[in-house]
């Protein structure tokens, strides 16, 4: 299920360098955030999970509460795995809303303050280069 005008995409592909690369496109809603988590859970078995895990995030167009939730999922299965988990290219709304619900370092792994208007100082909010295949 998806939201009107931004259908969601969860895209999953175990590479040949042992990267489980996930690329999202469209609104990562309420009615979507399932569809992310079942696109990973599919390769996160501890016994044969990746040896990192990439989330293309460049495609996304929204990013809500329960959005932010299953990015938060995905990170506590991702952990549970051993599974390293990166979020790449990410969109400047996606880290203004890590920024201003605290979660940012969690989930990225780098420190970083807001602004009072909740951009990031640095100018770093698209996040690192592409993600894979």
């Amino acid at each position: 299920m998806s939201t009107p005008g931004h259908p969601f995409e969860a895209k999953a592909v175990a590479a040949p360098d042992g990267i489980l690369y996930v690329t999202l496109a469209g609104d990562l809603a309420w009615d979507s955030a399932d569809e992310l988590l079942d696109a990973a859970r599919a390769h996160l078995d501890p016994a044969t999970a990746p040896a990192d895990l990439r989330v293309d995030c460049a495609g996304l167009t929204l990013c809500d509460s329960t959005g932010l939730s299953a990015l938060l999922a995905l990170h506590r299965l991702a952990e549970a795995a051993g599974v390293p988990l990166r979020l790449d290219r990410r969109p400047p709304f996606l880290d203004r809303l890590l920024l201003l619900t605290g979660t940012y370092e969690h989930l990225t792994g780098r420190s970083e303050t807001a602004g009072p208007d909740g951009d990031t100082p640095s100018g770093a909010a698209e996040g690192p280069g592409p993600a894979g295949p």
